[in-house]
């Protein structure tokens, strides 16, 4: 007989377990999707990984929601790489497709902001600046980009959206 206390007996990781057991259960895609999340910066890269997350799956279809139009479309350029890298990290997974959303921004109106965004927005004033998180986002989320002129582009572009978001707010 085994005794209980014996030290030289090893542990298991529970992952695998709790996957078979989902699977087993009908739920494979809540498993897969967590695999997904728990690899998402690998998969897609750690400044792709901040702007957007693997939300659901359906009939092979990953669906992601992104938090800006820019990231949006650089990840519909690149969804045969995210696949790539995707079956590169988890193995082979039944997903052949991704679907991105642009998600709704998670916005806190306090009481004093709102009357004079709208007298701005009424008067035709300027929008005002951005914050320094948004700022320091816009800059560091577009380092990567080589070309100086397009890196400012897509920078002003970004702030644009974000003010004009705003004001509509």
């Amino acid at each position: 007989m085994r005794d209980p206390h014996d030290r030289n007996e090893k542990l298991e990781p529970l992952a695998p377990l709790l996957t078979q057991t989902l699977e087993r259960r009908g739920l494979g895609r809540v498993a897969l999707l967590s695999r997904l999340q728990q690899h998402w910066p690998e998969i897609v890269g750690p400044q792709l990984a901040k702007v957007a997350q693997p939300e659901g799956l359906r009939s092979r279809v990953l669906f992601i929601s992104v938090v800006d139009a820019v990231w949006l479309q650089q990840l519909k350029f690149y969804q045969s790489h995210v696949l790539q890298n995707m079956r590169r990290a988890l193995g082979d997974v039944p997903i052949h497709r991704l679907h991105c959303t642009l998600a709704a921004p998670a916005r806190v109106v306090r009481p004093t902001e709102a009357p004079a965004q709208a007298k701005s927005a009424e008067a035709g004033q300027p929008p005002p600046p951005l914050t320094a998180e948004e700022e320091r986002q816009v800059i560091t989320s577009t380092d990567s980009i080589a070309d100086p002129e397009l890196r400012e582009l897509v920078r002003r572009t970004w702030r644009k959206g974000w003010q004009v978001r705003r004001q509509k707010l």
